[in-house]
């Protein structure tokens, strides 16, 4: 009868009336297992929904779309005048300021530049009266070689008629020679008397050769005058040329003197004065900056500066957040931007001082970010403004970031644009 059943049936039966065992189970065992359910499947669900953004800081300063034009000293030495203020609108070519380069000297008792400039105007007055003088000279040179062509066309004439007389004569003796030739054969001709009549001969075409020779000087003296009164005007042109000449030189001395003692610096273009950095009186070095202009109606964007580590990761659509340093973020907020230029070389950290004054300490490439807002409340925003900003690079889900270790290319996930759609 035992042999039906196991041994270990019978002992349970035999100890049945100690009691059967129970494990006492706990009042929030259930809602203690439920919430862990809960909290694993919303563990699960954000590895799987979740996202994470990395950014990187950076930082840089508001400027006009355009940028601004930075207009410098071209020379060392006192402001004179300002002719604009701050926030005035200027015209392309309008003077902005004046600087001048007077450089005083106990011995001139006063500056050098007005020493020169009246030793310039004492040389222009010179010149200026030999030009008058001039016109007035040629005028009386010409009438006196008028006069002397009169004169010489009266003395050819007086010449011709003497001339004429003369061979008129000398014709005569050797006609009266001719007839008294045969007397001196027959001997009714002394010689004496002969060598009267050849001397006479003689003396009449001498004469004639002394005419003629008086008649080729007038003619010469004619022509000399003729071509004198000709040659006038361009004598005249000359010395005219040459006066006019060391005008303009003067000219051009008075206009770099005047250069030096006062320079005008005049706006290159339309647009607004910004940020006037010196005032009348003040000493200004060459190359030190008087004021910016700004590009009228041009929009605010920020212009940062980013290292070379995420330059990789950037690209135009990079949303970007801001913080104004006039505008506190925890009274207004961040603001909002998105990455519209990225520049292709980057800029050492004296370069970017010298362009924003910014304390750069390593090289970094320039990033253009257009603003979601141009003011901010009631009041607009300002150039040279500086920002610390944040760029949103990348988004990843949480999943992606645990099992990036595991990838066997390295763990780098496909990366998308904080701004995108996932």
């Amino acid at each position: 009868m035992h042999g039906l059943f196991r041994e270990q049936a019978l002992d349970a039966r035999r100890q049945r009336w100690l009691g059967r065992i129970r494990l006492p189970v706990s009042r929030m065992g259930t809602a203690m297992a439920a919430l862990a359910v809960v909290a694993i499947s919303a563990l699960a669900a954000l590895l799987c929904f979740g996202q994470y953004t990395r950014s990187e800081p950076a930082y840089g300063q508001l400027q006009p779309r355009g940028g601004l034009m930075a207009l410098s000293a071209p020379a060392a030495g006192t402001l004179l005048r300002s002719h604009v203020g701050e926030g005035e609108r200027v015209r392309r070519g309008q003077i902005l300021a004046e600087i001048s380069a007077e450089l005083d000297s106990p011995a001139l008792r006063g500056g050098v530049g007005a020493a020169v400039n009246a030793e310039l105007a004492a040389q222009r007055a010179r010149l200026l009266a030999d030009r008058d003088a001039l016109a007035q000279s040629a005028a009386r040179a010409a009438a006196q070689w008028r006069e002397r062509i009169v004169a010489a066309q009266r003395r050819i004439d007086l010449a011709e008629a003497q001339l004429a007389l003369r061979e008129q004569r000398a014709a005569q003796a050797r006609a009266l020679s001719a007839q008294v030739q045969p007397l001196r054969g027959g001997k009714l001709l002394s010689d004496v008397q002969w060598q009267q009549y050849e001397a006479a001969r003689i003396e009449a075409q001498a004469r004639v050769q002394d005419a003629r020779r008086e008649r080729l000087d007038a003619g010469r003296e004619l022509a000399e005058a003729r071509a004198a009164l000709a040659e006038q005007p361009q004598r005249d042109e000359q010395q005219r040329h040459r006066i006019e000449r060391d005008l303009a030189d003067i000219a051009q001395d008075d206009a770099r003197n005047e250069g030096r003692r006062r320079i005008a610096v005049r706006a290159p273009a339309d647009g607004r004065a910004l940020a006037l950095a010196a005032t009348p009186g003040q000493s200004v070095a060459a190359g030190q900056r008087l004021l910016s202009l700004a590009p009228q109606g041009a929009p605010m964007q920020a212009e940062l500066w980013v290292s070379d580590r995420v330059l990789g990761s950037i690209v135009p659509g990079t949303p970007v957040a801001m913080r104004y340093a006039g505008f506190p973020y925890q009274h207004y907020g961040v603001q909002r931007g998105t990455v519209i230029a990225i520049a292709r070389g980057a800029l050492s950290a004296e370069e970017i001082r010298a362009r924003t004054g910014l304390p750069a300490t390593e090289p970094a490439w320039r990033v253009l970010v257009a603003l979601e807002r141009q003011r901010i409340g009631a009041r607009g925003l300002s150039a040279q403004m500086r920002v610390d900003a944040e760029l949103q690079l990348e988004r990843r889900r949480l999943y992606e970031y645990l099992l990036a270790p595991l990838r066997p290319e390295g763990g780098d996930a496909p990366m998308r644009t904080a701004g995108a759609t996932p």
